[in-house]
């Protein structure tokens, strides 16, 4: 008679196997995770550039920024005062922020930041500002001096974790010398 032996995996080497194939599929998840974090942001810096861009070629043809008061919708809008200097079809935004522009009394110095955690940096992952202005306007609109615990601190670009600074950033986006405007990555439009 003739004895058949049959070859095949054993439970231990599945679970293994298993085991294996669990750490990898985590490992892509992280680095997918962070490579879409890090694209968003890349993207979030790229349109505020853009719009500091814009303000800058506002500044040539005027000799001063223009008034924060108004919100990017309406500074982009038909008739807006910088839609002749950004072509909102080239604008991309990123995913969804809020955007901020300041400027000091004198109109003279200026920046734009934008959330990166979502609306009103709800993910809490920090804001990114561009701009010639991050002494003066904190002076003017904090009211602190230059040498102090003011927002000298966005010069890091970015804040992450730390409170006393993201409450003066948030001191500083409510008051009457910013733009705040809400950027919808659906619609593509503020």
């Amino acid at each position: 008679m003739n004895k058949r032996s049959y070859k095949a995996f054993t439970l231990i080497e599945m679970l293994i196997v298993m085991g294996i194939l669990i750490i990898l599929m985590a490992v892509g998840v992280a680095a997918g995770r962070f490579a879409i974090d890090r694209a968003n942001e890349i993207s979030h810096k790229n349109g505020a550039t853009q719009l500091y861009q814009a303000l800058q070629a506002y500044y040539t043809d005027n000799l001063k920024f223009p008034e924060p008061g108004s919100n990017f919708k309406n500074m982009l809008s038909s008739g807006g005062i910088l839609l002749k200097y950004l072509d909102m079809g080239s604008f991309k935004g990123g995913s969804d922020a809020t955007y901020y522009y300041f400027t000091n009394k004198e109109k003279q110095s200026a920046i734009v930041c934008v959330t990166l955690g979502g609306t009103a940096d709800s993910g809490e992952k920090g804001v990114v500002c561009v701009g010639n202005g991050f002494d003066v306007i904190a002076a003017d609109c904090v009211g602190t001096t230059t040498e102090g615990t003011d927002l000298n601190a966005i010069k890091k670009e970015k804040y992450e974790k730390d409170d006393d600074f993201r409450t003066k950033f948030v001191d500083l986006s409510t008051s009457s010398s910013a733009c705040v405007s809400d950027w919808n990555s659906d619609t593509k439009s503020f």
